[in-house]
């Protein structure tokens, strides 16, 4: 054997030796640590067992709930359906009252008079004077293109924001939400 190996091998010998003793003393735990994690584990075993019986309560009132629901009767179907709403205006009420309907939500029946289709607008007419509505505010493009290409000869319903007539006056302006045909 070359010199150079038989200096190196009992290093490794002490080495390894060495390890070997401070091996079994670095994985026994110490007793102050194992007390410790016992008590950690006994508060986490306490917990536990505090929130198993909450969980218990809600179970026992969710219980009771059902049960209560099973025995009250069902409410009528007719109860339920949501009530019809107003008759819509016409277009000579809302001008009779303009002022009472600014700023408001409304709906309004009429027939139709010229569209602008550039504009997007379509007039209301009424002896009383003329209602602008305003398609800008319809989500529904196909209702806005229907509007624009079809000559309309029936009464429409629309319902929309009141907004005051432009500077130059004019007539009263509606930004509609939507439009039945």
């Amino acid at each position: 054997m070359p010199s150079k190996w038989k200096s190196t091998v009992p290093r490794w010998g002490l080495l390894l030796l060495a390890l070997a003793l401070l091996a079994p003393g670095a994985c026994t735990p110490d007793k102050k640590a194992q007390e410790e994690l016992q008590k950690e584990i006994q508060g986490l075993k306490t917990e536990i067992k505090a929130l198993e019986e909450k969980l218990a309560k809600i179970e026992a009132g969710q219980q009771e709930i059902l049960s209560f629901l099973q025995k009250t009767p069902a409410a009528p179907a007719a109860a339920v359906a949501p009530p019809a709403g107003p008759e819509p205006l016409t277009v000579s009420q809302l001008l009779k009252n303009k002022e009472g309907f600014l700023g408001t939500r409304v709906t309004v029946k009429g027939m139709p008079g010229t569209v602008l289709v550039h504009h997007q607008t379509m007039l209301m007419k009424a002896p009383e004077g003329t209602v602008e509505i305003f398609f800008g505010g319809i989500p529904d493009l196909a209702t806005v293109n229907r509007l624009t290409s079809t000559s309309l000869d029936q009464a429409v319903t629309v319902t929309g924001l009141v907004n005051p007539p432009g500077k130059g006056g004019g007539s009263l302006r509606i930004i509609a939400e939507a439009i039945e045909f």
